[in-house]
């Protein structure tokens, strides 16, 4: 698809204030906007969006500290080690569309206990919440504690990154709930998704969901002779969340987003906002009336200093099926798009419309399995890494 856009397109994305949504009048100005982003672009930026800065900015600070670490340190945090898929991975270690991303990257979740059992009655008695659940199901070994830099290389790091991921967590539930509204869901239908206790009586039936946190550095590369940047990340929708939020570190540019029209547009970093998108669940829970939109990252410019960026992806619960979340969305909601004037979505709308793939706990093993290979193979073998990589 011709390369239209880029840095010097003029289309450019929405950008949504949420502070509105504690004015009554202005709210409802708010939820048409965001109907608006969400069913015609998938992608918009948001501003006082109740994130304290110095959360970000303790978070931020420490990042040339944990990618400067020794090489042997880091190779220590290794995603090899992780049955999770957490830890570090090196320059160009993931793959995206099968080429190699150029970057090099963190992953850490929610801080949680490991629940596989794989015992033959497949019952696990772990925890008081999820005693008597079916844990032997080989999705359930994503679940489980992060690899930790050290206090002597990072100091503060856990610290501050266990507070930036509970502002997140705590912002991701408020945004769902803005989501509903706008859409005409019952806001709170969702809780019983995310919330480990009750609310609004909504009693979960569900695991609590293991939120992720990619920390990435994009080191600048040269550029090839026609000019053309390296890929940072090729082009993707989303497929680690319920939605994400990124937090784009300094000024250099890197991250498009493509069009209804095929164009590439950008999304360079806006002081005081988080860019949000939303992944392939939500997008095929919704039957598209939520967008899940392709995206990239560019690599940075020969000359350019290392970008860094924090995307923090909202989990959902990995016994839970895309058939089931359709089934909490009205059906007003389900057939907007087949009701719009323009009903055909992307290209390559979603890995959930392949009924293997409808379970998220199958579609998310999928999903790290053939992005590290090497990680799959160690720990759930050469014949599972097989069936995934199909």
């Amino acid at each position: 698809m011709a390369d239209k856009g880029g840095a010097n397109s003029p289309l450019k994305l929405p950008i949504l204030d949420l502070s509105k949504a504690n004015n009554p009048i202005q709210k409802q100005r708010l939820l048409e906007q965001l109907h608006d982003a969400l069913f015609n672009v998938g992608f918009l930026y948001i501003k006082n969006h109740g994130v304290d800065l110095e959360t970000i900015s303790n978070l931020v600070s420490l990042l040339p500290a944990l990618f400067g670490q020794p090489a042997e340190a880091k190779a220590a945090l290794s995603k090899l080690n992780s049955p999770h898929f957490l830890g570090y991975s090196g320059y160009a270690e993931e793959i995206t569309l099968g080429e190699k991303d150029l970057r090099e990257q963190f992953d850490l979740a929610t801080e949680l206990p490991v629940v596989w059992d794989p015992t033959p009655t497949g019952y696990s008695e772990k925890g008081n919440s999820t005693s008597g659940r079916d844990f032997s199901h080989l999705y359930w070994r994503l679940r489980g504690p992060n690899q930790w830099p050290s206090e002597e290389h990072v100091p503060g790091f856990r610290r501050a990154f266990t507070e930036y991921h509970d502002a997140l967590q705590a912002l991701s539930y408020r945004f769902v709930h803005l989501v509903e509204a706008a859409f005409g869901i019952p806001v709170g239908t969702f809780d019983a998704f995310f919330r480990p206790t009750p609310v609004h009586d909504v009693v979960p039936t569900f695991v609590p969901a293991q939120h992720r946190v990619k920390l990435v550095k994009y080191p600048p590369i040269p550029s090839s002779g026609d000019g053309v940047r390296g890929q940072g990340v090729g082009a993707h929708k989303d497929s680690s969340g319920w939605l994400t939020f990124l937090y784009q570190v300094g000024q250099e540019e890197g991250l498009e987003v493509l069009c209804a029209n095929g164009e590439w547009i950008a999304a360079p970093p806006v002081d005081g906002t988080l860019v949000v998108n939303f992944g392939n669940a939500f997008e095929a829970a919704t039957q598209g009336a939520v967008k899940a939109t392709v995206h990239r990252v560019l690599a940075p410019k020969s000359k350019a200093s290392p970008r860094y960026s924090i995307p923090f992806f909202q989990g959902l619960p990995l016994d839970l099926t895309i058939s089931e979340i359709q089934s909490y969305i009205p059906e007003s909601v389900r057939k907007l798009r087949r009701d719009s004037a323009n009903p055909n979505l992307q290209e390559n709308v979603s890995s959930f419309q392949d009924p293997r793939w409808d379970n998220l706990g199958e579609s998310q093993l999928r999903k790290w399995i053939r992005s590290h290979e090497n990680v799959a193979r160690k720990w759930y073998g050469s014949r599972v890494t097989a069936f995934y990589l199909q």
